[in-house]
């Protein structure tokens, strides 16, 4: 474990006056930041080999150790993101391919490289070994970011509507057919698998194998548009790998880490730009996300959005074991170019990021960026001006500076609880879903199924299927939001889980597709069916048919299932027509939940919400309840949002309340154990009201309505 909590922010020393050098450190000093990245972005492998084997270190040694006197160490990222202008001129080809046959344009986004080029290989490598030998030169060297965002570039090009399918060069066209030829191995196998209706082609020989040039709504093959992006996604992760073990023969003693991202709105779940952050994480030492609230003024919309985000990127590093870093924190005003921004962000919301982050189990923070640039009028709000005077914003990260070096190390040996609801997350389901044009509708259900269980206290894990399938987890509940395609194994470990007393919720069209694409001949899957309860079940229209459940009058969305179940099952809720709705199956020992309508998106888009119902009323069945409750008021959509970090000896309880008009509420902590001290510690240490009994801890807090972050400690006898 680190000796402090890694604390700072992004700041490009080779494109500010290093007159601005002293006064921008000595704020970051005084700030408690001990903590500085660079090298991400703004054209520093450019300014640093500006041509083919001449590079330029002195600005940046001369950064090293004034950043050095001040106690800052530096994290620098390996450029893969940004290679210079003369590489592209020198290799033509070495620009992404669109399925169309056109040239991604320079200039427009970083990462418009072939990652299978070798001659970007070939320059990238010389550049890494540069850095590697000037980085052993300074004691304040902290590590390495692998490239920046990594994936296919997440902007459209030139007035597309949507974004390109790269890479379709010679490079990446063989690649795929190694790939395709490790996988199937045998030509009849592949003949099979990428079978389709309309154009069944046999192949005869590997170099046959094509990437697909359309998507499955275009009446395509499914099973080929599946392999074209999880080649990609294992393409990625092998090229971060590439990376850190070049870093790592030379320098094994710093850590290597990557920064992605989730939800992104032209990509929700990375099919287009190849992202699998659970494989990516698996690479490098640590995985960190980028986190813009305010981005398209995400909060707005979507109130969960901070904690969803990063509960993401939080089950990804738990399952890993690797740390759970924040490269990037959204630091003031953006979005909108010049006549934005889209969200006005302020000295409060830095706060809310920033306890939010520590709630999720985050173990380092960098905000970016620490100061504006003249030359990009894309709001992008920093914690200084252009001209480098403080900001309100930077009081906030100073006072939060000053509780992690006081709290820091204590912060960084606790961690979160797992939770008792998980959801599952499938790259593969999420693939099929973009590559027939309903990833929207995805996210959508994967937000409600997400709300509907967060609002009700609980916390939330993500989960993927190879957890599923390795059976390491123990939740009380999955949820399937969306989940249509669902491979055998996976389908066979979730009824598995069910069989050994876990509570598993599906919704219409639940398990309708294998691993292949194909459909199963009997949906959902066997093993699903049998932990349902379902004997049949066969897609149908919703029309205008209501739902009754416990008396009460509810709305369907978009379609449901007409089912037919075994006698023991329990019939909870009905259409209006009397076919069953809601279903309840005792299998093992544990509960399939069946919901016969999609009512993951129905609980952000209808009310009341049919879901959250359901569960409140199946959780009172079952005995589930949250670890931390809010009392007096009552919490609606948790706008009052609790997180505790744990060790045997101490927990910390940190609270969230935007915008509360509340000047004091309760928070119980359901835990056994007893308490000998409970103390305020941050804004300011504080004592507060307490009492204990029946294995809960009552709080009291929030005594001044202007406080809405509160992180409270708890010592254990």
């Amino acid at each position: 474990m680190p000796d402090r909590f890694y604390f700072g922010a992004s700041y490009s020393p080779l494109v500010f006056s290093e007159a601005e050098w002293l006064h921008d450190l000595s704020l970051m000093h005084q700030a408690g930041m001990n903590l500085v990245r660079l090298g991400d972005v703004h054209g520093s492998w450019d300014l640093i080999e500006p041509r083919p084997g001449e590079y330029q270190l002195e600005k940046l040694d001369q950064f090293y150790r004034m950043a050095a006197d001040y106690g800052i160490e530096i994290i620098i990222s390996t450029g893969a993101s940004g290679p210079p202008l003369w590489l592209a001129r020198e290799h033509p080809g070495i620009t992404l391919l669109s399925s169309c046959g056109t040239r991604y344009p320079l200039g427009a986004s970083y990462h418009w490289t072939c990652i299978h080029n070798p001659a970007y290989r070939e320059a990238l490598t010389s550049y890494i070994h540069t850095l590697l030998d000037f980085t052993a030169q300074h004691p304040n060297h902290f590590g390495w970011q692998v490239s920046n965002e990594l994936g296919f570039p997440f902007l459209p090009p030139r007035g597309e509507d949507q974004l390109g399918l790269y890479c379709y060069c010679e490079n990446c066209q063989d690649r795929f057919r190694q790939w395709i030829r490790e996988k199937y191995r045998d030509l009849d196998a592949l003949t099979q698998a990428w079978a389709w209706g309309t154009t069944y082609f046999v192949y005869n020989d590997w170099s046959d194998v094509f990437p697909p040039e359309s998507l499955p709504e275009a009446w395509a093959s499914v099973t080929r548009w599946l392999d074209w992006r999880l080649f990609w996604q294992a393409a990625f992760a092998d090229f971060a790998g590439w990376q850190h073990d070049m870093i790592k023969t030379q320098d094994p003693d710093h850590p290597t880490s990557v920064n992605v991202f989730n939800f992104k709105s032209y990509d929700r779940f990375g099919v287009y730009t190849g992202l699998d952050q659970w494989r990516l994480a698996e690479i490098v030492d640590h995985i960190g996300y980028d986190l813009y609230p305010g981005s398209g003024n995400k909060l707005t919309t979507r109130p969960e959005h901070i904690s969803m985000f990063l509960d993401h990127g939080r089950s990804v590093a738990k399952v890993t074991g690797r740390d759970y870093w924040l490269h990037e924190v959204e630091s003031g005003p953006i979005g909108g170019w010049v006549m934005g921004p889209d969200r006005s962000t302020n000295a409060a919301d830095i706060q809310r990021y920033c306890v939010e982050a520590l709630g999720h189990d985050v173990k380092l923070m960098l905000f970016m960026p620490w100061r504006e640039w003249h030359y990009q009028p894309l709001h992008w709000g920093a914690l200084v001006h252009l001209d480098g005077e403080p900001t309100p914003r930077l009081r906030a990260v100073a006072r939060l500076g000053t509780f992690l070096i006081k709290y820091g190390q204590e912060i960084l040996a606790s961690s979160v609880t797992t939770p008792k609801v998980a959801l599952l997350d499938s790259k593969k389901n999420a693939i099929f879903f973009r590559g027939v044009d309903q990833d929207e509708d995805l996210f959508t259900a994967q937000r409600g199924a997400y709300c509907a269980v967060w609002e009700l206290g609980f916390d939330v894990d993500f989960v993927s299927p190879t957890q599923v399938t390795q059976g390491a987890m123990s939740y009380q509940e999955i949820l399937l939001p969306m989940m249509g395609l669902i491979e055998r194994e996976t389908a066979q470990s979730l009824a598995d889980f069910v069989h050994r007393g876990g509570l598993l919720v599906g919704f219409a069209r639940c398990a309708t597709l294998d691993e292949r694409g194909w459909f199963y001949t009997h949906a959902p899957g066997a093993p699903l069916a049998a932990a349902f309860g379902l004997r049949r079940v066969e897609p149908d229209l919703l029309s205008s048919t209501e739902i009754i459940f416990d008396g009460r009058s509810y709305q369907g969305y978009w379609n449901r299932d007409l089912v037919t179940v075994k006698p023991e099952t329990q019939v909870l809720a009905t259409f209006s027509d009397g076919h069953p709705a809601v279903t309840l199956h005792r299998y093992g020992a544990g509960y399939g939940l069946y919901i016969a309508t999609q009512a993951d998106a129905g609980h952000v888009k209808h009310a009341p919400s049919l879901l959250q119902d359901v569960l409140k009323a199946v959780h009172r069945q079952l005995g589930f309840a949250p670890r931390v409750q809010v009392l007096e008021p009552h919490n609606p959509k948790r706008a009052i949002d609790p997180h505790v970090l744990d060790t045997a000896d101490y927990s910390f309880l940190l609270v969230t309340a935007p915008n509360s008009a509340s000047s004091n509420f309760t928070v119980v902590l359901n835990d056994d154990r007893r308490a000998k001290r409970v103390q305020l510690v941050y804004p300011a240490a504080e004592p507060l009201d307490w009492s204990q009994g029946d294995g809960q801890l009552s709080i009291i807090v929030f005594t001044q309505p202007e406080k809405e972050v509160t992180i409270i400690k708890i010592e254990w006898l």
